[in-house]
């Protein structure tokens, strides 16, 4: 049963589940997040770091409201920390439940003394061994799955839910259970073998129904009854407060999952011996769950509010109670894996795919969600993890491709800061200002260009300018975009070289000047050819005319005599 659900929607690839999650029980494929139920601890830390609220337990909300309104018998077993939750009285809590429609509604505090009992009766029993306290369901889960050689250290008795469920069933034998918790490891324990339990639901899914029936609890106002020792379990310290101690055996306590991993290294090394460990992988016990940090409440207060029920003055009272039903525990290690770790050489070629060349190059820097390169090299090899989820070998590889892509424009591109200093330049850039990349970085743009269009683009907040200019230092024409991204503070100058196509125009120009040149000295001289000819016809009429007026006279004279 996958006790964590997953919505894939809303995963935005931040891996702050992978990075959060103790025994990185968590899957990246195709970009997506998804818990990995064999290797999960249900320690619910996913459910409250998702920045997009991507995961969640499994509700039974629906399956208990069903038996509700049908009328089928349920009793709930209210866990003692709901006092400090839903800041009210214990009394005001059952009521409320009686009033949504439970049978009845008692506390598992009284299961919590049952189970100390055991824990009393077992370092009797077997003086001189270290025992961890088997309330935890994720402590459970921890050793059983990533510690399986600590297991007889584990007290064999069923956690106080389980305890609980089988006094009311002894008591109640048709009547159904549902355990109300602010842990979400609990929800594993309605599908262990053996459960008693029908409904597990949370503290806010609890609050959901009391909204729905617009059922409203009185805010507390005193202890409000007799203060029973048993309510302290849900604090950190709490189970160890309730025993009676047995001569020669250390009693100690410890909360959260580095503290909890620590002893139980401690306890495999064999240096200690005749003590009882409180284990709780919450920071703070019960109070530090995940519905208390979804809330965002106080440790402090909330410890108060326990307190409030559980401190009795002289450390005797207690809920007395005795259930025939065995509370005998079993806890047994997953089956064994066929999966072989991978060897140094394949590990090694998936830190070459991720440009981890030697060790300088392994920054473990933890962004992937993993400790070390080599581990997300591991995690990768075990199809739990993606190459792409490294920052720094993204960046690598971005930055790559963006230098390649700005190395082979044929358009000279120059960025430039807030400070007017060269940020980025690329070849082009380079071949027209004749300059190496390295000489000119980091250096004001004035070395090569004119700074005054950037600094007008900064200081006038433009986002675009366009303009031609001639650069006589280097002889060339330059068609320039001035591009300026506010977000980043850059200046992005875009240059195209145009003087070939100046040179074409001009070319183009001369020729066309050379062209009406030559027009203009052909029309001049046929003008004077014709002029000269006209001349030359002018006096040839005329010569033909005196001697046609010549010849006239002579035939004329002729006929008078």
């Amino acid at each position: 049963m996958n006790i964590l659900q997953f919505d894939k929607l809303h995963c935005k690839n931040c891996y702050k589940c992978v990075r959060h999650c103790p025994v990185k029980a968590i899957e990246v494929k195709n970009h997506r997040a998804q818990i990995n139920a064999a290797d999960c601890i249900l320690c619910g830390e996913c459910t409250i770091i998702c920045p997009q609220k991507t995961k969640g337990a499994v509700s039974e909300v629906a399956q208990l409201q069903e038996a509700l309104a049908a009328g089928v018998p349920v009793i709930a077993s209210l866990a003692p920390s709901a006092v400090a939750y839903f800041s009210a009285s214990i009394d005001s809590l059952q009521t409320a439940l009686r009033r949504l429609g439970f049978a009845d509604a008692g506390e598992t505090a009284a299961g919590a003394y049952l189970v100390k009992s055991c824990y009393e009766k077992l370092l009797a029993d077997r003086p001189g061994q270290v025992w961890i306290s088997s309330c935890c369901s994720s402590v459970n889960l921890l050793i059983g799955k990533y510690h399986p050689a600590a297991l007889p250290h584990l007290a064999p008795v069923v956690t106080p839910i389980q305890a609980h469920a089988r006094l009311l069933k002894e008591r109640r034998p048709e009547a159904r259970v549902a355990f109300i918790t602010p842990c979400v490891s609990k929800k594993t324990e309605r599908y262990a073998a053996g459960s008693e339990i029908d409904y597990v639901i949370t503290f806010e899914e609890l609050a959901e129904m009391l909204a729905a029936a617009e059922i409203v609890l009185p805010a507390a106002d005193g202890a409000g009854g007799s203060q029973l020792l048993s309510r302290k379990f849900p604090l950190d310290g709490g189970i160890v407060a309730t025993m009676a101690k047995q001569a020669g055996y250390s009693y100690v306590s410890v909360s959260g999952y580095n503290a909890c991993e620590q002893a139980i290294r401690d306890i495999l090394a064999g240096s200690i011996s005749s003590c009882f460990v409180e284990m709780s992988l919450c920071e703070g016990s019960c109070i530090g769950g995940p519905s208390f940090r979804k809330q965002e409440a106080s440790l402090l207060r909330a410890a108060l509010a326990v307190q409030q029920y559980s401190a009795a003055p002289d450390y005797s009272a207690d809920f007395n109670v005795h259930c025939g039903t065995s509370l005998a525990g079993r806890f047994s290690p997953p089956p064994p894996s066929d999966v072989q770790p991978p060897s140094a050489g394949q590990i090694a070629a998936v830190l070459r795919k991720m440009g981890k060349r030697s060790p300088a190059d392994e920054l473990n820097c933890g962004m992937c969600g993993y400790h070390s390169c080599r581990e997300k090299a591991a995690a990768i090899l075990a199809g739990k993890a993606e190459i792409n989820m490294c920052l720094p070998y993204m960046s690598e590889r971005a930055e790559s491709f963006s230098n390649q892509i700005l190395n082979i424009t044929p358009n000279a591109i120059v960025a430039v800061d807030m400070d007017l200093k060269i940020q980025q330049i690329n070849q082009a850039a380079c071949e027209i200002f004749r300059v190496a990349a390295e000489d000119v970085l980091k250096q004001p743009v004035s070395r090569i260009l004119d700074e005054f269009h950037f600094a007008d683009l900064i200081m006038q907040g433009t986002e675009k300018l366009e303009k031609t200019t001639f650069l006589p230092e280097y002889n060339v024409y330059l068609s320039q975009i001035f591009l300026y991204d506010k977000e980043s503070g850059l200046v992005v100058c875009i240059m195209k070289n145009i003087s070939r196509d100046r040179q074409k125009k001009s070319q183009a120009l001369t020729k066309k000047t050379q062209a009406a040149a030559l027009a203009d000295e052909i029309v001049d001289k046929q003008l004077r050819i014709v002029h000269e000819i006209a001349s030359l016809l002018g006096e040839t009429a005329a010569e033909t005319q005196i001697a046609v007026h010549d010849l006239k006279a002579a035939i004329m004279m002729d006929d008078e005599e």
